[in-house]
């Protein structure tokens, strides 16, 4: 049998086993993935220029409140239709997939309009502002069989790959220990309307705006574990930094420890304000050998003698290769590698810390994976 024919069973035995997973693959009359992205803020212009770098795909629609700057958006990249409603932009049927840059508490509600409307979603970080309403959304995902892909970039960065592959060549032994670290000295957004420094809006603060990056990209490098219990306490001291007319009911630093099932363990502390340097840093421990993605170090030995090895990386676009991703699994019919399932777990342990912090003491993490998984 020839090469090309054992191709072929392989595409058809890859496309039925995504189906049984419940995810579709585009089925346009052209080759594109026509997109549209919704929030036009500076995440939303980040994930159109991801669209106009992919060959496969392109950006046909763009959706703001604000209808000059969307009309100024679509006249500068050249795309055809502006919206300032999210459902009239989704009555459009030429549309196959949609990104979501919006404030948190937009997350959900938009997603889940979308998935609905038949279209394929990237919706931004965090991916909800609780872990019951990123379950809805993965649910909902998977009743219409449509991908749900969550924008967390720095999955994408070119050191962070370069890592994932090496602790997948096994060059660090059984992953253990994780720390991570996204700390500002001052930095705390307010957002339009103060929706970030708004528990209502946002669903937390330091934690859920920078904290879940480095938690997820941790997590992530130690092959996503699923974690049973975690320890978290929260701070609020620089309320002065923010304008009077403001609500501030958010964490401005947070510290945690997170236990998983397979006996791993994950350190993190994130902050908008401490009065200590900022850092961000990614650290992650074997058995057989360490490795931290700033600087990009594997901490290893060689003939007995403690070695510490700097790594080079590709530079690449995150922004750029994570549309890249989405559009593939778009067409490919295949998982994302930052899934729904994985959306609910990085949010079950988001939601574990704000509780262990209310409590003052540690809390378990139940089960709580997606209808039909």
């Amino acid at each position: 049998m020839s090469s090309g024919v054992h191709r072929r069973d392989a595409a058809t035995l890859a496309s039925h086993a995504n189906k049984l997973k419940g995810i579709n693959p585009v089925r346009n009359p052209t080759p594109k993935v026509r997109a549209a992205v919704i929030g036009l803020g500076w995440p939303g212009i980040q994930h159109l220029k991801g669209y106009i770098a992919d060959a496969r795909a392109e950006v046909i629609a763009v959706c703001d409140l604000d209808k000059t700057h969307a009309q100024q958006v679509a006249v500068q990249y050249k795309i055809p239709h502006t919206y300032t409603n999210h459902l009239e932009m989704l009555d459009n049927g030429d549309i196959d997939a949609v990104s979501v840059c919006l404030p948190n508490f937009l997350h959900a509600p938009i997603s889940i309009d979308a998935l609905n409307a038949g279209k394929h979603v990237l919706c931004e970080k965090p991916p909800a502002r609780s872990a019951a309403e990123a379950k809805a959304m993965a649910d909902t995902a998977h009743q219409n069989g449509k991908t749900l892909m969550y924008a967390l970039v720095q999955r994408f960065d070119g050191s962070t790959q370069r890592l994932k592959h090496l602790i997948q060549e096994g060059e660090l032994g059984e992953v253990y220990f994780g720390k991570a670290g996204y700390v500002r000295r001052r930095g705390i957004p307010i957002g339009k309307e103060g929706w970030f420094v708004d528990k209502a809006r946002a669903g937390g603060g330091a934690l859920i705006d920078i904290g879940v990056h480095a938690l997820d990209c941790v997590w992530w490098l130690m092959n996503s574990p699923k974690p049973v219990e975690v320890m978290g306490v929260t701070y609020t001291h620089f309320r002065h930094l923010v304008p009077d007319n403001v609500r501030y009911d958010v964490d401005d630093a947070t510290f945690a420890q997170i236990y998983f099932e397979n006996g791993a363990t994950i350190v993190l502390e994130t902050t908008w304000a401490l009065n200590l340097p900022g850092d961000n840093y990614i650290k992650v421990a074997g058995t057989k050998a360490g490795a931290s993605l700033n600087p990009f170090t594997l901490y290893t030995e060689e003939d007995g003698k403690e070695l510490d090895k700097p790594i080079d990386a590709p530079s690449m676009n995150s922004f750029d290769e994570e549309v890249k991703h989405f559009v593939a699994c778009i067409v490919e019919g295949k998982e994302p590698i930052s899934s729904a399932e994985q959306g609910i777990m990085l949010m079950q342990m988001l939601d574990g810390i704000y509780e262990s912090a209310e409590k003052g003491q540690s809390v378990s993490i139940t089960d709580m994976s997606a209808t039909g998984k």
